[in-house]
């Protein structure tokens, strides 16, 4: 019987704490409109949200009536450009929210680590390896993937479309999703670790090793995807997401069958990397970096902590640059206005050979136009980055919120302000040349790998190698979707996957 009522008197309190808390309004949040019906009451509503599969793009549709939405009972989202500096900017008092904390585990990697000190150390050590002028060194692993993934294209060649014909589906021959995600992976893993993975040349995602039970093989993406379409279902939960995550992992035998996949590869890739290493062989890749200064001293780096930066390498260094290559491409094809004017420019640098030289098609203008306007339209983290207001509050445009406040500006809807983007859901890659009448200040709403201190460190990487791949792309071929009333979709977890894009490809008269 009191088994029975102390059951009764905490599900009592589950249900009308939080409303107490909600009509107490400590925070004085209740003067911001709720995103759903939930917002006030529990951080569940964020799992409602999650029912949508681009639930950035309803926020936004909620935006366009509110400029600050309150999206949980401590989180507020803002639409204005003017907030990212307050937020974001150098010097901003907001820390990394608990939500970063969720997913850490016990060693956090420069992504998700919420100590600044801490961030500070790791950021050091690997400043000067993301370098631009130290990337370049590197060129010729990028280069090696895309002569390898050109390789694959050249056999998958159809015959020339004919004007006013239409497409096959037995022509589509490629699934470019499919095989820029083989190619990122392959070229991260020989930039960070040396190691050859040979996925573009399997035409698959399989690695092969033994992880701890004899020699298994897995699914690269799959492990990845898998695990990060999971956890984003709940992880804006806070306070419900261990709960919710060991309910999963009973409930859902893939997630149980998959969820430690990628931890599993990521180990293995490490200990090949560290056994060179510890065979004396010299290695020039971003390993290197976190095992010994450029004085050539060890670090001391606890191993987990190594294997935390290699996973953050393997994850974000290879998915996010996968989509937006996906993205850029699709929206060419699309505007074959802007793709013939690429081609023209790109035409006119290059002068034979397989893969555009980077030397060549760094400076290009309406390339990077290109590659800015498809980020702009689809970010691959679309999503507000959330940040936590410090203990004494600030100000965020002008107005006072109160201390531990989860805040953020969804990069999404900063990209889509009409103030500054005309047309803002249109691809036209020619607002950043001042061709147009655009704001000069647009550049300071562009966020797609954020901004200030926790600016995304891979920025020179991917932008590295989108130019050269899609260079070497529209200069190689012509492609065609099913249709031109196909459309790309795509799925938001913690980033936006575009879904399949089944191309037809065929080789240019050069």
């Amino acid at each position: 019987m009191l088994v029975w009522w102390i059951s009764a008197i905490a599900l009592l309190w589950i249900c009308l704490a939080p409303v107490a808390i909600y009509l107490h309004d400590p925070k004085r949040l209740r003067k911001y409109p709720n995103q759903n019906f939930l917002s006030g009451l529990t951080s569940l509503a964020y799992v409602y949200e999650r029912r949508n599969h681009f639930r950035t793009r309803e926020l936004h549709v909620h935006h366009k009536k509110h400029p600050i939405l309150r999206t949980g009972p401590t989180a507020l989202s803002f639409s204005s450009v003017a907030a990212i500096k307050d937020i974001y900017g150098h010097g901003s008092p907001c820390l990394k929210d608990d939500v970063y904390k969720s997913i850490s585990g016990d060693h956090p990697h420069v992504l998700n680590v919420v100590d600044r000190d801490d961030h500070a150390r790791k950021r050091r050590m690997l400043s000067n390896a993301f370098a631009a002028r130290n990337l370049e060194q590197w060129e010729f692993k990028i280069t090696d993937k895309v002569e390898k993934l050109v390789t694959q294209f050249d056999r998958h060649c159809t015959s020339p479309l004919p004007v006013g014909a239409s497409v096959s589906s037995d022509d589509l021959t490629i699934d470019f999703r499919w095989w820029s995600n083989l190619f990122t992976f392959d070229a991260i893993a020989a930039i960070a670790l040396s190691e050859r993975l040979g996925l573009i040349e399997t035409g698959n995602d399989v690695v092969n090793g033994d992880m701890g039970h004899g020699v298994k093989s897995l699914g690269l993406i799959d492990s990845l995807h898998s695990g990060g379409r999971v956890v984003s279902r709940f992880v804006g939960a806070t306070d419900w997401f261990h709960l919710l995550k060991g309910l999963y992992k009973i409930f859902s035998p893939h997630f149980k069958a998959h969820a430690d996949d990628f931890g599993k590869i990521v180990r293995l890739l490490t200990d090949r990397r560290m056994k060179i290493y510890h065979d004396g062989a010299k290695r020039d890749d971003f390993l290197s970096c976190l095992i010994e200064d450029k004085a050539g001293k060890q670090r001391g780096l606890l191993r987990k902590e190594i294997e935390a930066e290699t996973s953050i390498l393997l994850d974000a260094g290879s998915d996010t640059t996968a989509i937006a290559l996906t993205n850029v491409l699709y929206y060419l094809i699309k505007h074959p206005a802007a793709l013939s004017k690429l081609r023209m420019e790109v035409d006119g640098a290059l002068s034979g050979g397989k893969v555009a030289p980077f030397t060549k098609v760094k400076s290009l203008p309406y390339l990077k136009a290109c590659l800015d306007e498809s980020l702009r339209l689809s970010p691959p983290v679309p999503r507000g980055l959330e940040r936590k207001t410090p203990p004494e509050g600030m100000k965020i445009l002008g107005k006072q919120i109160a201390g531990g406040i989860t805040v953020s500006v969804p990069a999404y809807i900063a990209h889509r302000d009409p103030s500054l983007f005309s047309e803002p859901d249109e691809y036209i890659p020619e607002r950043w040349l001042g061709e147009s009448e655009e704001p000069k200040d647009m550049r300071a709403a562009f966020i797609p790998f954020t901004t200030g201190a926790r600016a995304c460190l891979g920025r020179n990487i991917t932008m590295m190698e989108q130019q050269i791949l899609i260079a070497t792309l529209v200069h190689r071929y012509d492609f065609a979707l099913l249709s031109q009333d196909w459309s790309l979709d795509w799925e938001e977890a913690f980033n936006l996957w575009p879904f399949q894009m089944p191309l037809k490809i065929w080789r240019r008269k050069i």
